[in-house]
């Protein structure tokens, strides 16, 4: 499977906490919300980083696939 890059928009700032749970992945933030972004070589791994984004309590604005 080829690779895919997605970002996942978040509400708010995140933790020091949150960050270091996202390890591999870019974090930016931008006016109120913050971007996560990052390659995604399998349906699995998408589906984890959701989890990890639900189980840090972060609310989910949007996630798109993104030119690499």
């Amino acid at each position: 499977m080829p690779e895919r890059r997605y970002e996942v928009r978040v509400t708010g700032r995140l933790s020091q906490r949150a960050q270091d749970a996202l390890s591999g992945i870019d974090v930016a933030e931008v006016t109120a919300e913050t971007v996560l972004s990052g390659v995604v070589h399998r349906d699995d791994e998408l589906h984890q980083l959701l989890a990890l984004v639900q189980s840090l309590g972060l609310h989910v604005v949007s996630v798109q696939q993104v030119a690499p």
